[in-house]
């Protein structure tokens, strides 16, 4: 199973949790085109570089040195809104580096930095 598929396995639970997914959709989707797809319809990462979407193989390993973003988004029509967070990360020998961790995300996060 690749990446892909296991984000999609996630995103199905939840959105069937907050109610976007009926279980009748997960039953009945084309395995080509899943359900989750309606309200997830993008990738979720790329390679990061000199070029916002440096160009990198899906094949080739990761290694160390190479910087992804990896962007989750739902996006809810019906709605007319959309959410996409992203965050960067650099991988170095010794494990992944969190260059956003600084970023705040929460209501709550950005009202203090902007009461400053």
């Amino acid at each position: 199973m690749d990446y892909t598929e296991k984000v999609g396995d996630e995103a199905t639970v939840i959105f069937q949790k907050i109610g976007l997914l009926k279980k009748s959709d997960i039953k009945n989707e084309d395995p080509e085109n899943r359900a989750y797809r309606k309200y997830l319809y993008h990738g979720i990462s790329h390679h990061l570089g000199i070029d916002v979407h440096d160009l990198g193989t899906r094949t080739e390993p990761i290694k160390a040195g190479m910087v992804f973003t990896i962007e989750p988004g739902i996006y809810i029509e019906e709605e007319q809104m959309g959410v996409r967070i992203e965050n960067n990360f650099w991988i170095t020998k010794s494990g992944n580096k969190d260059l956003m961790k600084n970023i705040p995300l929460t209501v709550e996060d950005i009202e203090a930095l902007m009461k400053k």
